[in-house]
């Protein structure tokens, strides 16, 4: 699928301008996104594991709230 977006870049560069007063450097939306894609991934992967872990079918909500503050700590910086 080459050409095709998975975001859109002025939109969040406008987001992230609003939010913290200042202008996004070039390439910063894309490292932005990447590290939310990232975080996503790493959330979704031990909510699994919780779920696993307690006998459920698949991912839910309690599973996901379980480990949404290891997986945040994990990503401050």
């Amino acid at each position: 699928m080459p050409g095709q977006k998975l975001y859109p870049r002025a939109t969040v560069r406008k987001i992230v301008k609003a939010h913290s007063n200042c202008n996004v450097s070039k390439n910063a939306d894309v490292m932005m996104f990447l590290d939310y894609m990232l975080f996503m991934q790493t959330l979704i992967k031990e909510a699994a594991i919780e779920a696993k872990q307690g006998g459920e079918r698949g991912i839910t909500a309690r599973s996901v709230r379980k480990v949404t503050a290891d997986a945040l700590a994990k990503f401050r910086g």
